[in-house]
């Protein structure tokens, strides 16, 4: 029988329906169960994405023998990361401050009023890998809770108060180009230079960093921020973590060279990398970087778009049973069965296949990775350059066909989540300026147009159907849609962005301490205590975004009160970054343009030329001016055509 989640919408709850634990969402019904029955909850949160999520699915909550002992001794509630980050956030920080590390699936039991007192992640079903086993750690938590009940309550209670006390503390400081500098310096000196990314593996994108350091490059015109940026993003985009047939990037790499990653595909990621793989191109014309934005653009073209507007929120990493990656590998002898003899010749060179892979679980397969480029292939086999661009080009076709036709494909979550699809408009935006590709507009309008109808309703933005909107949803899609107002320059999209721009200070605004509150209202467990949070986890931060959203509106529309919101907002999170210059290269930014002002040009002629060109912080408005009018600041200059430094 099915038990409680079957009638949530969340696909990862709903494929827990069927487990033999009797599960419940997060809801009062579950705390109020807790409190009637006296027993301690079992907290499971996790993603549709997740593998390992998957694995202790398997192992733990479809054993029967271990959901009878959650059943008879806890509460059970089970959370999709995705739908409800709010409550992620605050018990990844209990589990984070116990253990040192976080992340899903992650397993947390708290007291009937939802007070943490112990946690942790995957959790095998018996004692291995010097981890305790989830069996013996459930009936331990549960003895603890009959007989020393006293000493887990004064866990549970310290806890919540050092989560208070983080939450009510002030990082309030003056902000300023010593601040800026020292991020920078910090950031250059975290870069892998031979691999690229930032520190080891494992290995995120951490795509606003390099954002971050193309910007830094056009004000300087030091070279050593621009080839971080390119020994980085040519060697994802040449790694096992980019999809090399069908488009789009994994999450992250296992590895400090970018070639085996966990393969779910996330929305925030690519749009993300979406942006900054368009801005990189902007900058350096490599054919490199179009071929990755044709990629990711062609992946969600094909399986990642709703045609009624909106982008869907991953895809799973697993085929069949916890086959990881089995649908994107390939063993030597499956593409023998698939390719001509001359194909397989030059993209066993270009992919770097062999008999033994990559693979741990499955050495035969093969992730494919550029280990050659088409001119050393072409020496090395003695083919001319032409003939080995066509070899390769059909042997793509012929292992996608096959990978297609033959394999299960990876679940695609299709829920539509606000906040991701703030971030994909203000990607597509950036994307359309650099590219002129129709489809990037025409469904970036469809998105805006539906978000604005589906998901705003009575005052209130809606975070996906029936989830109430957080503070990123407010900020990523009023940054979005912003972004949209640029390129198309209709009224709609930015009189929307200055609303909700409004309503995220109104509902998320912190008067004393400045910044934005992550929830509009306390709810039950950990939710009573209201977080401000700066850290990029890689995705960018809502306060490291929003002092940039205000900056751009307190300069383009009559609200100017919004430049001190932006000052405030960065103010108040000064001192966290003196102290941890890496925790957020979104608030960087926003720091920069502060530091830098905000770069409005008008004009008529030269609209699409404007729009066009690389320039941080720049925002272009039609106006029916003569030649173009540049303001920086409070101070403006009238010029016959472009400026040199745009031409």
């Amino acid at each position: 029988m099915a038990n409680r989640l079957i009638k949530e919408r969340s696909p990862y709850l709903k494929k827990s329906a069927h487990q033999p634990v009797d599960w419940y969402p997060w809801c009062e019904e579950a705390f109020r169960k807790a409190k009637e029955e006296d027993k301690p909850i079992l907290l499971s949160v996790g993603a549709v994405w997740c593998h390992w999520c998957h694995v202790m699915a398997k192992e733990c909550f479809e054993n029967p023998e271990i959901a009878q002992i959650i059943n008879e001794n806890f509460v059970a509630i089970k959370v999709d990361r995705d739908e409800r980050p709010d409550i992620d956030r605050r018990y990844q920080e209990v589990v984070v401050s116990l253990t040192g590390s976080g992340g899903w699936p992650l397993t947390v039991f708290l007291t009937p009023d939802g007070k943490a007192f112990f946690g942790g992640t995957y959790f095998p079903p018996e004692d291995r890998w010097g981890r305790p086993g989830f069996k013996s750690l459930l009936l331990r938590i549960a003895q603890l809770w009959k007989e020393d009940r006293d000493r887990v309550i004064r866990s549970a209670e310290h806890i919540f108060e050092l989560l208070r006390n983080y939450s009510s503390s002030s990082h309030k400081d003056n902000v300023g180009e010593e601040l800026l500098n020292r991020g920078i310096a910090n950031l250059l000196a975290s870069v892998d230079y031979q691999y690229g990314g930032i520190g080891t593996a494992p290995k995120f994108h951490h795509a606003r960093a390099f954002e971050l350091l193309l910007y830094h490059h056009f004000f300087t015109g030091q070279t050593l921020p621009v080839e971080a940026v390119e020994i980085t993003l040519d060697s994802m985009a040449r790694g096992g973590i980019y999809d090399h047939l069908g488009g789009g990037f994994f999450r992250y790499s296992t590895d400090d060279r970018w070639i085996v990653p966990h393969f779910e595909k996330m929305l925030s990621d690519n749009a993300e990398l979406l942006l900054v793989y368009s801005l990189a191109f902007q900058v350096t014309k490599k054919d490199l970087y179009r071929y990755v934005v044709e990629g990711i653009l062609n992946y969600y073209q094909r399986f990642g778009f709703d045609e009624g507007g909106g982008f869907y929120a991953s895809q799973d990493a697993d085929i069949g049973d916890l086959d990881e990656g089995g649908y994107y590998t390939f063993s030597l002898e499956e593409l023998r069965g698939i390719l001509t003899e001359e194909e397989l010749k030059v993209t066993s060179l270009y992919f770097d296949i062999h008999p033994k892979g990559e693979m741990h679980h499955d050495p035969s397969k093969n992730v494919l990775f550029i280990a050659m480029s088409e001119e050393e292939v072409a020496t090395a086999t003695g083919i001319p350059l032409e003939r080995v661009r066509q070899l390769l080009e059909s042997a793509r076709r012929k292992m996608l066909s096959y990978r297609e036709s033959t394999r299960q494909q990876p679940f695609i979550d299709k829920t539509i989540y606000t906040n991701w699809n703030g971030l994909m408009l203000e990607a597509l935006s950036t994307c359309y300026k650099v590219f002129r590709i129709p489809w990037v507009l025409s469904s970036a309008e469809k998105t805006a147009d539906r978000l604005m109808k589906e998901m705003w309703k009575d005052g209130q933005l809606m975070h996906t159907y029936g989830v109430k909107g957080m503070a990123e949803d407010y900020i990523f899609l009023a940054r979005g849609l912003l972004s949209l107002f640029e390129v198309t320059q209709k009224r709609e999209y930015l009189e929307a962005s200055v609303m909700l721009a409004h309503e995220a200070i109104k509902k998320f605004w912190d008067p004393q301490g400045w910044g934005f509150f992550d929830t509009e209202e306390k709810d039950e467990g950990l939710l009573r205590i209201r977080l401000k949070t700066l850290q990029d986890t890689p995705t960018q931060s809502v306060n490291g975004a929003a002092p940039y959203l205000y900056l751009v509106l307190g300069s383009v529309t009559p609200y100017t009160e919004f430049l001190e919101y932006a000052e405030k907002n960065l103010q108040a999170f000064a001192r966290m970054v003196r102290e941890i210059p890496l925790i957020s290269p979104s608030y960087l930014i926003s720091l920069y343009a502060y530091l830098k002002g905000i770069y409005k040009v008008e004009t008529e002629t030269f609209f699409e030329d404007m729009l066009s060109s690389f320039r941080p912080f720049k925002v272009v408005l039609r106006s029916p001016v003569k030649g173009v009018v540049v303001c920086e600041g409070s101070s403006c200059r009238v010029y016959e055509g472009i400026p040199d430094s745009l031409s």
